[in-house]
Parts: structure tokens; sequence; C-alpha cells
């Protein structure tokens, strides 16, 4: 496992994950009001929590994800991280999630914006994509403030439900955040 760097904002620290963070993972991805638009069924068992923890921490190679820690708490109220990561292309896609209770305060915007700063500063990324559900009106106001432009959609490009979704299509570029023109 590669740990990934401590990340940290005005009310946000983005830390490794471990397998104590499965507890709470569970807690907030057994609601479907939760998984809705996460592209994938409610947990069922605390099982299928500590699989997903473990499948981050041991594939540090081709995904990276934080668990986002609400500082004045220190309360994990989601996850954020890269995942289809090309080296050869120097982009990835991000993915996120914030527990239910701290939607609407700002801190999608805040963790996304130190994800994607890090992404084009530290690991060199010149594109970081997004894909987020039309219905998800949330998702999509999150990624235009931060600076994200809607491409077009994806036709029946998750699977969720027993139903195909389509899917906008988001991104950023390296040169919009860090104002460069640098191309490695």
């Amino acid at each position: 496992m590669k740990p990934v760097p401590m990340l940290r904002t005005e009310r946000l620290q983005l830390r490794s994950l471990t397998m104590k963070d499965s507890e709470e993972i569970y807690t907030y991805f057994s609601n479907p009001e939760m998984t809705k638009y996460y592209g994938m069924e409610p947990f069922q068992s605390r099982l299928e929590a500590d699989k997903f923890v473990k499948d981050f921490l041991d594939d540090y190679t081709m995904l990276y994800r934080w668990g986002i820690v609400e500082k004045k708490s220190n309360q994990l109220i989601g996850t954020c991280g890269f995942h289809a990561i090309s080296e050869k292309h120097l982009r990835a896609e991000i993915g996120y999630e914030i527990n239910l209770p701290y939607w609407g305060k700002g801190y999608a915007t805040e963790a996304i914006q130190a994800l994607v700063f890090f992404g084009f500063d530290s690991m060199k990324f010149q594109r970081i994509g997004a894909n987020v559900y039309p219905e998800n009106a949330s998702s999509r106001r999150v990624l235009e403030k931060v600076g994200f432009t809607h491409e077009g959609l994806l036709r029946s490009y998750l699977f969720q439900g027993g139903v195909f979704h389509d899917a906008n299509v988001f991104s950023i570029l390296k040169r919009e955040v860090l104002g460069s023109n640098e191309e490695s």
C-alpha cells in the first residue's frame, strides 16, 4: 500500500483511509440516498464497507483515495480521490462523496479544490475529469464552482439498479488552475 499525502484545507483534513473508517463508510453507504448517484447499490453489510476500503488500500497504484475529515469534530465525513489514472496521457478522473448531514456546507467544493490543486501541482496531471449523473445537480454545482467545464453527455454510461444511466462529462485543465501552458 502506498499512503496518500495529507492534504489540509481551512476546515478539512484529507488523509489516508484505514480499515477503521469502514464503520463510518458503512453507515452512510447503507443509506440509499447516498448511493443514488454513486453508481453502486447501498451496502447491505459491514463486509461490503470493509471490502470498499480494502480495495482502495490494496490498489493505490491505479487510484488514490483520501478520507475527508472535518477538523472541528475530527469526524470522517466522506472520501475523495483519483481513479482511471493514465500516466501516459497525464490525466485522471475524480470521485467523491460527502455524508448526508454535511451536504450543502461547501465541504465537497473545499475538498475537490484541494484535490485538483494536488493533482496538477504534485501529480503533474494535465487534465482531470469527472462523470456525473444528469440528475445530480448538487455535484454539478460543486464541479462548476471548482472550475470544471461541462463537455457533453455519455449515453447509457453507468449501470445501476438494473438500469443504464447517462453521465455528464466534466473536465478541468492544468492551465486553467495553475495558469500555465506547460505540457509536462
